[in-house]
Parts: C-alpha cells; structure tokens; sequence
C-alpha cells in the first residue's frame, strides 16, 4: 500500500506507530494517524489544517486515554494496523486517486480523517476550536490545484534562445571538409546555396566515412543517391515551411542544427557525419530526406546501427538521456526537462555525477518526488521533446568537455552544467534536497580525484 506514499506521508504513518508504542496500545488506530500527523505538520501548512489552534499536550491526553492499554510484553515490537486505520489509509489512496494525483501525501490523510465521522480521532478534533468547513475546503482545493492537468512544461515557459551557433560546424576539419565538397558541387548544379542534397552526396563521396558503409547496406550510395536525385525537378523541398534563404538552404541549415544536438544527445565532442545523417532524419524535411527514408524502413533501427557501429557501448551520456526519456514517459510528461535529466544521472546509477549526488545524500527515490511536485502530467505525453532549458544544459555540457579536451560529454559535465543554471528545475530539486552550486562543484572535484579545474 505504502510504494506510492511520499517520504512525507510516511513519517506520518511511522509516527503514528510510534505514539501507539509510547502509549502502550494495542492497534494504530485513527487518533494515531491524528497525533502523526500534527506532530509532522508544521509553518503554513500547520495554519491551513487548523493544527496551529490544537495544543499538543492536550491532543497527546487526549488520544492516550482514548485507547485501550495493553501490558507490555518483553520482545514483542510488532503492532498492526486496527480496521478504522486502514480504511483511513486506503480512503486517502483513493482521493489521491480522484485528484489524479500519483502520489499520497499527508493531505490525502488528513482529507481522510476528515471525512470519516464515526472514528475516534474526528470525535477528538471536534473538541478543538477549529474551522471545520474551512479545513476541508482548503485541502480540497489544494489537492485540486496540485492535480491540474496542464499542457505545458515549467521550463518552456522562457524566452526562445540560440542554442546553436552554425560557426561551431566550420571549426570541426571532418564536418568544414564535407562542407566545402558540398559548395563545390554548386556551380555544376547551377545552384548558389548549399542543400541538404549537396551535403548528403559529400558524405557518399568519401569512403573513409564509417557512415557511408552503413548507408551502402540500405542501398544508399552515390549512384544510386543521383538516380533519385534526377527525380526532383525543383529545390522546393529544400524551401518548405520557411521564409529565409541563407548560405545553406533553410532544410540544410535545420539538418545541421539537428546534427549538432545529435552529437549532444550521444555524448560525442565533435560533430561527424554520423551525426550530419541523424540529424537529416530528424529533421523530416527536405530532398536528402525524402531519399533517404525511401531507403530507410525502420529509421529507428537504423539510428541504432549506427550508434552501435560507432560505439562498443552505449555512451554515457546517452544513457542517461534515455533514461531521462523513461522517467519523462512514466510520469506522464511530453517535456524532457532539467528534472528529467537529473533522473536519467540518478537512474543510471554510475558515473562521477552519480557518486557526487549519493555522497551529497541525493537519492533517485527523493528527487523523483520532488520532481513530480513541480511538474503536472500532460494530456499528450506520447511525442518527447527537449525543453528550451534541456537544450542549453547540453549546450553547457557540451562546450565544458571541449574546454577540457574530453572526447566525449561524461555525466560529469552534465551535472556541473545544471549548476550553472540556478533557475532551472534541476538545480530547484537539488536545493530543495539540501544541497547547493558549490557542495555539488566540490563533490565533482572530490570524485574526479583533484582532477579538472571546473
């Protein structure tokens, strides 16, 4: 019963146990769950409970003589659950059911209390001065509150940024020389701006390219590449859904964009046709994508080959991003957020995020529960796709791995990335679980063995 209890309610039920022991009765009972959860209510929410009006000392006389005393027994720790407070328990599981919440928080209890007149703990509170209808109409539309289904995602709500500079792609020797092929072949074609088309038959070119092997196995190469090229008698799907026309054509410059969060979202420092490849089919536009998913069935077995064939494992990053993914799907959210992404490192269990977060006293079990405080479930949960926020810690992440000369994005930067994003929702988790920007930087410092100056 207790798996979907936040760490909250449970101190509630652990307490009411407790006081049970401590007055030597012989069940649980409501007016155990009662004292629990006045003694674990405090600040605000003690005021919107009415707790603040009920002296303690009183409430304790009152549910010690309330009960039957049972002598004590040497040995003999264990106590139950009587009927009435498991019909409070289960009816607070319930409401947390009607109010479409995941969770069952010590409010669901104390609407349960609430609402079961015939226990001894409703006959105790009556004995106090509190505002009854009041009490009830606050939780009731606190819980509602928390259970708004909403469309959006906290951290879309930002203003739109440049998470991508196409500067970075010239500063790359594979990616500036397929580039440079790609712009030779205009003046041929007679065209003045550079297509995805253009940079698609660049990669075929060079048989150097690990892609270009696994492109050949789905009939994918220069010649047959040009054969479907003679079939488009004009560039417009090359101009789709845009307005602009610069150095590249609007599609191509989006491949490339795509292609740079590719090598992002697979941990890579660098952007290699690979990615370029990835990031054509993820956009879903243009003439080098309409080729290559005639080709191409199953484009997300193909996307697994080629991870497969440039990696003997799964890169970290990559990992934890798709268990970000997991977290996103379980919780009912179409956003992969800051959150989501702290949930992927915690899930993952391994890495020098992981053991600097474990050292800190972070726990997957406890941020998820904050994490779920913060977001609400979204009617279409079924297409994922990256917050603003989400993008730019990659970003982060990125560019810190490339200052330091990293190979590869490690779990490492993605954490000290969060950090540099105080706003974000990550970094609010952590807060709220204690810890802070510089105890996480020392902690990554600590695990990295006085390592990398961050």
């Amino acid at each position: 019963m207790f798996e979907k209890f936040t760490q909250k309610a449970i101190d509630v039920v652990q307490s009411a146990q407790n006081y049970a022991v401590e007055y030597s009765h012989k069940r649980v009972l409501p007016q155990h769950l009662l004292i629990g959860l006045v003694a674990q209510t405090k600040g605000v929410q003690a005021k919107i409970l009415g707790f603040d009006k009920i002296n303690f000392g009183e409430l304790s006389t009152e549910v010690a003589s309330s009960c039957e005393i049972e002598p004590k027994k040497e040995g003999n720790k264990v106590i139950y659950f009587s009927s009435q407070a498991q019909e409070i328990l289960k009816y607070a599981v319930q409401l947390s059911a009607e109010l479409n919440s995941k969770f069952i928080m010590p409010q669901h209890i104390a609407l349960a209390l609430f609402s079961k007149k015939d226990t001894g703990a409703y006959k105790i509170l009556q004995k106090f001065d509190i505002d009854e209808e009041k009490i009830v109409s606050n939780l009731k539309r606190i819980l509602d509150k928390s259970s708004d289904i909403k469309p959006f995602h906290p951290e879309n709500i930002i203003e739109n940024t440049q998470l991508s500079n196409i500067n970075e792609f010239f500063r790359e020797k594979i990616i500036s020389e397929i580039l440079s092929n790609a712009q030779s072949k205009l003046t041929a074609q007679e065209y003045e701006i550079v297509g995805s088309e253009q940079i698609l038959q660049a990669i075929l070119e060079n048989k150097d390219y690990k892609i270009v092997d696994i492109l050949n196995e789905y009939s994918i190469n220069t010649e047959t590449f040009n054969q479907c090229l003679a079939q488009f008698s004009s560039r417009n799907a090359e101009f789709e859904n845009s307005e602009k026309q610069i150095i590249f054509t609007p599609n191509a410059f989006l491949a490339l964009i795509n292609a740079l969060d590719s090598a992002k979202e697979t941990g890579s420092v660098g952007i290699f046709p690979e990615h370029v490849i990835l990031g054509m089919l993820k956009a879903k536009r243009g003439i080098a994508y309409k080729i290559l998913s005639s080709k191409i069935k199953n484009i997300s077995d193909f996307e697994d080959v080629v991870m497969k064939k440039l990696n003997d494992k799964i890169p970290e990053t990559l990992a934890i991003l798709r268990l970000a993914k997991e977290e996103a799907n379980n919780l009912d959210c179409s956003t992969v957020g800051t959150e989501m992404i702290l949930l992927g490192i915690l899930s993952y269990g391994a890495g020098i995020a992981y053991d600097t977060l474990r050292r800190l006293g972070v726990t997957f079990k406890d941020a998820r529960i904050e994490v779920q405080k913060l977001i609400k479930p979204q009617k279409d949960a079924s297409v994922l796709s990256y917050s603003p926020r989400a993008k730019k810690l990659l970003e982060v992440a990125y560019e810190t791995a490339q200052e330091h000369k990293r190979p590869n994005i490690k779990s490492e930067n993605i954490l000290y990335g969060i950090t540099k994003m105080p706003n974000c929702l990550a970094m609010q988790v952590l807060y709220t679980l204690g810890t802070d920007v510089l105890e996480i930087r020392q902690g990554i410092k600590q695990e990295l063995l006085g390592g990398m100056d961050l």
